[in-house]
């Protein structure tokens, strides 16, 4: 008889501590605070801290909406949970948050209204800078008596040398910098002329010319 009652009371023991664990809510890996409102302010904080970056896990989120203009919108891998715009108070929502970027935002103003953090590892990559546009120039030219007028333009901003030639005499020269330039050549009697431009930017070289002739 005592036998029975020893296994009897194993056995009530045995399912009390079954009944106690099915009970226990299964642990988080932390507890998060979201808030909206009542002005134009949403946050999501741990210990009073804005969340950046978190461990993947089960969180659980207590949200406290204040505005009945405001809500807030969690979404991300495997999450998408929002409370309504027109409704306010708390509720708490559990949510297991993976690999990735997540994003919270009122909806009703989601280009002020938004942030973001990342849960475990996501992958970096750097933007491939772009590369400049190709480097060309042009020039013209025009004669007024004997003073030579010569606007040069460049696809980028550049550096210019520009020379006035006659024959293989140089009779003027002259340097600027930017994506346009005019320059002002004197030109020392009548004939044919030559403008010659050098444009220079970011190690790229390139070349104009612009025929004058001056009477």
């Amino acid at each position: 008889m005592k036998k029975t009652i020893g296994v009897t009371l194993m056995l009530l023991c045995a399912g009390l501590v079954a009944a106690v664990s099915a009970a226990r809510p299964a642990s988080t890996a932390g507890t998060l605070d979201a808030t909206v409102g009542p002005g134009f302010t949403i946050a999501l904080t741990q210990n009073g801290t804005r969340v950046t970056h978190l461990d993947p896990g089960e969180y659980t989120i207590d949200v406290d909406d204040q505005s009945a203009e405001h809500n807030f919108h969690l979404s991300g891998p495997g999450v998408d949970q929002a409370t309504a715009v027109e409704d306010t108070g708390t509720t708490t929502w559990t949510v297991t948050f993976q690999n990735g970027t997540y994003t919270y935002q009122c909806d009703a103003h989601a280009t002020t209204m938004h942030g973001s953090f990342t849960v475990g590892d996501v992958p970096t990559t750097t933007p491939a800078t772009p590369k400049p546009a190709p480097l060309t120039a042009h020039a013209t030219a025009r004669a007024t008596g004997r003073l030579v007028s010569l606007r040069v333009t460049a696809s980028r901003a550049a550096t210019f040398t520009v020379s006035l030639v006659r024959g293989k005499t140089t009779v003027a020269r002259r340097t600027a910098k930017g994506t346009t330039a005019t320059f002002k050549l004197k030109a020392p009697k009548a004939g044919r002329y030559v403008a010659k431009v050098v444009a220079t930017a970011g190690g790229s070289t390139v070349r104009a010319t612009a025929s004058v002739t001056v009477k």
